[in-house]
C-alpha cells in the first residue's frame, strides 16, 4: 500500500499513474498464481479489500480527465469476485466431517453442501473434522473428533481424557504403529496426524517409557490373513483404469502446490497442513501393495497368471490415460519381490504380455534421475497425473542441496528451483480432464472398489504368502 500511495512532487501525474498500474497488476499475477491461499490469509484480505478499494476511488478521481487506472480498476473487480465466489463455496462445503478407516482413503460423512449434484471430491480443509480411533497399549480405544489440524498435544488430551490413564498427560505420547509393527513417534507441535499416518496404521497414546510395548492392534493383522482377492477377476480392466484414473484425478486435482513447499520445508514453519498431499501419496502405496496383494493372495497358479497378465494390461491402460502415478504404482508392485520371484507364474504369463512388462520396466527406470520417464512426460500435452514421488523427491533434494540464504541474501536459484517443479505440477492440470467412459453394466461396484482397495502392506507377510506359493528352490 506504501508503494502505490507514494507519490513524489517532483514527478509528473503520469509517473504517478504507472506506480499505482504496476502495483495492480503485480497483485493481479500474485493472486492468481497462488489463488486459494491468498483468500484465506486474514491479511491478504484485507490488504486486497483496502487496495480495491483506493483503485476505484483513484479512478473516480481521474475518470472525468482520461481513462486512466480503468483497466486497473478492472483487474480488482475481477480479483474481488473471484474471492467472493470463493467465500461462497467455503460456506458452502464448511463443516465437512471425515473418518479415517485403517485402509483406503478418509470418507467424507457430511457436510453442508448445498449443491449435492456436484460429485468431485472435497478439498481437505484445515478446520474440517476428522473422526479417529486412539488406541491404548492394552488395544482399549478411545474415538475422537477434532480438527484436521489439531496438534498431537490436542490429540494427547483429549484421548487422557477418555481414557483415564494413570500416567500424568505430560509423560505421554503420541505415536503411530504401522502394521508391520514399527513405531514412529510424534512431537506435541505437529499437526493433521491423522492423514498423516501410512495406510493401515494406527495411533496409539503410550508412556514415554512404554513406546517398546506397543504391538499391532487386531484389525491390523485381520486385515492381512483375510481373503481379500475375488472381486478383480470379474472387472473389467479397461473399466478399472477409467475409474480408477478418475477418482486419482480428484485426489490430484485437490492438491495445492504449497503443500510442496509446507511438506519439503516443514508444516509446522508454516501452521499449515498437508492433508491433501498426503492421501495422494498414500494412494500411491495403496494402490502399489494392493497389486502385490492380489497376486499372493490368488491360490490357483493359472489364476495368478491371469492377474498378472490383467495388472500389466491395467498398466496399459493408465498410461493411455496419462495416469502415471498409478502406472508406476501397479508396476513397482509388479517388481516387488514378492511378486518377482514367482518365477512358475512368470513363465506361463503370454509373451507378449512378459515383453509389454519388459518395456515398461525401461520407462520406470530410475537410473540418471528416471531420465527415460522426465522424456516421455516432457513430449505429452496436459492433463495428466504425474508420478508424485518423483516430483518430491525433486524438491527435497533441492531443498536440502542449497542454502535458503547466501550471505544473509535469499538464495533465488534455490527458489526458482522449487518453482519449476511447482510449475511441473501446475501444468499437468492446465486442462480439465475428460475421458470417454467405457461401456459399463456395473459402474456403481467399479467405483466403490477403486475407491477403498483392501491391501497388505507388511512386507514380511506378503513374502511369507509368497512363499507359501512357490516355495524356494533349494
Amino acid at each position: 500500500m506504501f508503494t502505490y500511495h507514494m507519490e513524489n512532487p517532483a514527478q509528473d501525474r503520469e509517473y504517478t499513474i504507472n506506480c499505482k498500474r504496476k502495483v495492480v497488476q503485480f497483485v493481479y499475477r500474485w493472486v492468481v498464481t497462488i489463488r486459494h491461499p491468498v483468500f484465506d490469509d486474514v491479511v491478504s484480505m484485507s490488504f486486497l479489500e483496502e487496495l480495491a478499494s483506493d483503485v476505484e476511488a483513484d479512478c473516480q478521481l481521474l475518470g472525468g480527465k482520461s481513462q486512466a487506472l480503468q483497466e486497473e480498476a478492472s483487474l480488482m473487480h475481477h480479483i474481488m469476485s473471484r474471492l467472493r465466489r470463493y467465500q461462497d463455496e467455503r460456506l458452502e462445503t464448511s463443516g465437512l466431517k471425515w473418518k479415517l478407516p485403517p485402509g483406503g482413503q478418509p470418507i467424507c460423512l457430511f457436510s453442508a453442501i448445498s449443491n449435492p449434484s456436484k460429485n468431485n471430491r472435497p478439498i481437505i480443509r484445515p478446520n474440517d473434522d476428522i473422526i479417529f480411533r486412539v488406541y491404548c497399549a492394552d488395544h482399549t480405544f478411545c474415538t475422537l473428533r477434532l480438527a484436521v489440524n489439531a496438534t498431537a498435544e490436542t490429540i494427547k488430551v483429549g484421548a487422557y481424557e477418555k481414557c483415564s490413564l494413570r500416567h500424568p498427560v505430560q509423560d505421554l505420547r503420541i505415536v503411530e504403529v504401522k502394521s508391520n509393527g514399527e513405531r514412529v513417534p510424534f512431537r506435541d507441535s505437529e499437526h493433521s496426524i491423522p492423514t498423516t499416518v501410512a495406510l493401515n496404521s494406527c495411533i496409539f497414546l503410550t508412556p514415554k517409557d512404554h513406546m517398546d510395548a506397543l504391538t499391532c492392534v487386531p484389525e491390523q493383522e485381520k486385515s492381512e490373513g483375510a481373503e481379500i482377492s475375488g472381486d478383480f477377476d470379474s472387472l473389467s480392466t479397461k473399466e478399472l483404469a477409467y475409474h480408477m484414473t478418475l477418482f486419482d484425478w480428484e485426489l490430484f486435482w485437490n492438491v495445492h502446490e504449497y503443500e510442496l513447499i509446507y511438506l519439503t520445508f516443514g508444516r509446522h514453519r508454516f501452521q499449515q497442513i498437508t492433508a491433501n498431499l498426503d492421501i495422494f501419496l498414500r494412494r500411491f502405496n495403496e494402490i502399489q501393495y494392493w497389486v502385490i496383494t492380489e497376486i499372493c493372495t490368488s491360490q490357483n497358479i493359472s489364476k495368478r497368471t491371469n492377474i498378472l497378465k490383467k495388472m500389466i494390461k491395467l498398466a496399459t491402460y493408465c498410461k493411455e490415460y496419462y495416469n502415471f502415478n498409478a502406472f508406476f504404482a501397479i508396476l513397482m508392485g509388479l517388481s516387488d519381490v514378492a511378486v518377482s520371484r514367482l518365477s512358475t507364474t512368470w513363465d506361463k504369463l503370454p509373451s507378449k504380455s512378459r515383453k509389454q512388462f519388459t518395456e515398461y520396466e525401461t520407462l520406470i527406470d530410475p537410473s540418471r534421475n528416471h531420465r527415460a520417464y522426465r522424456i516421455t512426460v516432457g513430449k505429452l500435452p496436459s492433463p495428466m497425473i504425474p508420478f508424485m514421488p518423483l516430483l518430491i523427491k525433486d524438491m527435497k533434494f533441492t531443498h536440502d542441496g542449497n542454502k535458503t540464504h547466501v550471505d544473509g541474501l535469499v538464495n533465488f536459484e534455490k527458489m526458482h528451483m522449487l518453482a519449476q517443479t511447482m510449475r511441473t505440477l501446475r501444468y499437468c492440470r492446465a486442462r480439465h480432464l475428460v475421458l470417454d467412459p467405457p461401456v459399463s453394466k456395473n459402474e456403481a461396484d467399479v467405483k466403490s472398489y477403486v475407491s477403498c482397495l483392501r491391501c497388505v502392506n507388511n512386507e514380511r507377510t506378503l513374502m511369507s504368502m509368497s512363499q507359501k506359493l512357490e516355495p524356494r528352490r533349494t
